[in-house]
């Protein structure tokens, strides 16, 4: 009898620029197995607005359609053991991942590789986002990955997007990113979201072309509920009001009818009493 030897998979590969790794900044947070789950690094306002808006936008997308989850400023550790491979995405959304509100941090070895990735650049990140990250991002496969510069100080065209293609070279087939071109409506399509992203007034934004409509943000969307509970209110009271003039109107009318009833009533008796008097006669 052969015996085989079980052949054990091969280990992912490093990315290729160590300045994926992450450095932890204290004071900073750890999950039972080690891996960080937050640490001291914070964002400034314009910054934390942007990915709330994000994650307002597309959270409320994905569950109206029924897709995956988005995550915003969680830790992704990539390499299972290695706890320095930790990449934070500014906008992550995986469309095949179970929608959860209590991740501490999304695992790749346990979690969908993400389908589509945003981020935003800065002066102390940019360098990273357009290469180390871009070439993380390639590596891990994901989907599409996405720059924003709203100023256009590090990405000159302020938006730009990477979608995976596989290509063919002389050693066989390889994946790449392609950029992503502006269509004639000045937005930028993504397959995978099958949606369109463009800047408006210096803020990215998510297009629906199936609607026509871009995708609320968090502002919005609070401006949105408060003025549909103020309408929703405004047509409470309309019917509270109806209601009352429609119960008071059956009030009237029932006792209209009652007063019928009781007219009829004592007409009878009095023709009853004429009848006897004049039978009497």
């Amino acid at each position: 009898m052969v015996v085989r030897r079980r052949v054990r998979p091969p280990v992912p590969q490093e990315p290729a620029d160590p300045r994926c790794d992450y450095v932890p900044v204290p004071p900073v947070g750890y999950d039972d197995d080690g891996y960080p789950i937050e640490d001291s690094v914070g964002q400034n306002q314009k910054h934390s607005l942007q990915t709330t808006d994000w994650l307002a936008a597309m959270r409320d997308w994905c569950l109206r359609h029924g897709l995956g989850d988005v995550l915003s400023d969680v830790f992704m550790p990539y390499r299972r053991g290695q706890r320095n491979k930790v990449v934070c995405p500014d906008l992550m959304v995986a469309l095949r991942a179970e929608r959860r509100d209590d991740r501490p941090s999304y695992k790749l070895w346990e979690h969908p590789t993400p389908d589509f990735v945003l981020e935003a650049t800065s002066n102390s990140t940019w360098q990273a986002d357009v290469g180390s990250k871009k070439r993380l991002y390639l590596a891990l496969k994901v989907r599409e990955y996405w720059l924003f510069d709203p100023a256009g100080k590090h990405v000159a065209e302020r938006l730009r997007g990477y979608r995976l293609r596989r290509r063919t070279s002389r050693n066989g087939p390889v994946d790449a990113y392609e950029r992503v071109r502006e269509n004639r409506y000045g937005r930028f399509a993504s397959t995978v979201l099958k949606l369109e992203l463009c800047v408006v007034e210096n803020d990215l934004r998510f297009y629906d072309p199936s609607t026509g409509e871009f995708l609320h943000t968090a502002s919005e969307s609070f401006v949105l509920a408060r003025e549909t509970n103020a309408e929703r209110n405004r047509a409470d009271s309309e019917q509270a009001r109806a209601d009352r003039e429609e119960a008071a109107r059956q009030a009237i009318e029932q006792q209209a009818e009652t007063d019928r009833k009781a007219a009829e009533s004592r007409i009878a008796a009095l023709e009853a009493q004429l009848q006897a008097l004049r039978q009497s006669d």
